[in-house]
């Protein structure tokens, strides 16, 4: 052996021996006799807990190995979100993440986790439009109606507030501002636990994601006043924009996105990368999320999903400044 061979021989163990000791390994990727799960951090049997089990279907097919949904639903979101931070950075352990995954950390004093520094990105997955909805016996028929009852009420009418930073939250304070009125947030855990109150109408107001409202506006039950996305949507096209209604500046198009512990192998989230995309392009996933009210996105790269989240973790931060909202 000569000298020259010698040397390299001696870089490659040093390599493979600095890499081993990070916890990086340039071969990683997952075994298939292990499942993979996905965090939701909200109830199970809302839309984010419906599209992760749409979701995993697909990528347990292009992975070849189960994929589990584990709803891990408290704290607006950041008990499952902070369980995802404190796992293992070896891609066994996502997080199906939305909005509230940037808001949490500037709303809630208690939030310990970093939604950049603390998360690694796989793959963009969808929007999610959401619906302003007022019960039936309210007997408004416009969303100018319930501004002018409400600002005629002032302090007096309510609305379903299913967590903190959530867009739902974050459309309904901007509305508010919007519009000069004053309605109270009623807080619950998720959606699903403050419905009854609203179809009971205990709850004069609240946005509500597609496929939660869609059957009780179909029913009657609700009134759908406004859907909060760039164009009017074809499940519901008689119900316009709150941008036609006059309140572009209100609107709040929420996001999902799968996330990994920060430190998880590039080769790893690659493959994570690729099961995802492969799974939003099969087209019966795509029709099943979108009668969830859920739009696919591009699945882009890892890199593209860490520049989103500094991007929106900044936006938000310059927003709650304007809007003085402070932490709780």
């Amino acid at each position: 052996m000569n000298f020259d061979s010698y040397v390299r021989r001696v870089l490659r163990s040093l390599l493979a021996a600095s890499l081993v000791a990070s916890g990086i390994s340039v071969y990683a990727q997952l075994a298939s006799s292990r499942p993979v799960t996905i965090v939701v951090p909200f109830p199970a049997g809302g839309t984010p807990d419906l599209a992760a089990r749409l979701l995993s279907q697909g990528m347990s097919i292009a992975l070849n190995q189960p994929v589990l949904v584990d709803p891990k639903p408290g704290a607006n979101g950041a008990i499952g979100t902070a369980y995802v931070a404190q796992a293992a950075s070896d891609g066994y352990t996502l997080l199906l993440a939305t909005l509230s995954h940037v808001t949490n950390p500037l709303l809630q004093a208690d939030v310990r986790w970093n939604p950049v520094a603390d998360f690694s990105g796989v793959a963009m997955l969808a929007t999610a439009p959401v619906v302003a909805v007022v019960p039936s016996s309210l007997k408004v028929e416009s969303l100018r109606a319930f501004v002018a009852l409400a600002r005629s009420k002032p302090g007096k009418l309510n609305y379903l507030m299913p967590g903190l930073g959530t867009s739902m939250h974050l459309n309904t304070e901007l509305l508010k501002r919007a519009a000069n009125m004053d309605i109270v947030a009623i807080p619950y855990k998720g959606t699903p636990q403050g419905l009854p109150q609203l179809l009971q109408g205990d709850l004069a107001f609240a946005m509500l994601p597609l496929s939660t409202a869609l059957p009780y506006i179909k029913s009657g039950k609700l009134k759908a006043l406004a859907v909060v996305a760039a164009k009017r949507l074809d499940l519901i096209p008689n119900v316009p924009t709150l941008a036609e209604e006059g309140y572009s500046q209100a609107q709040v198009l929420s996001w999902y996105a799968l996330l990994a512990p920060a430190r998880t192998p590039g080769p790893v989230l690659d493959q994570l990368n690729h099961a995802a995309a492969q799974a939003l392009r099969d087209p019966t996933i795509q029709q099943r999320l979108e009668d969830l009210g859920i739009y696919p996105e591009a699945a882009g790269s890892p890199a593209e999903v860490d520049r989103m989240l500094k991007a929106e973790s900044r936006r938000w931060e310059a927003s709650f400044v304007e809007m003085k909202l402070e932490k709780q």
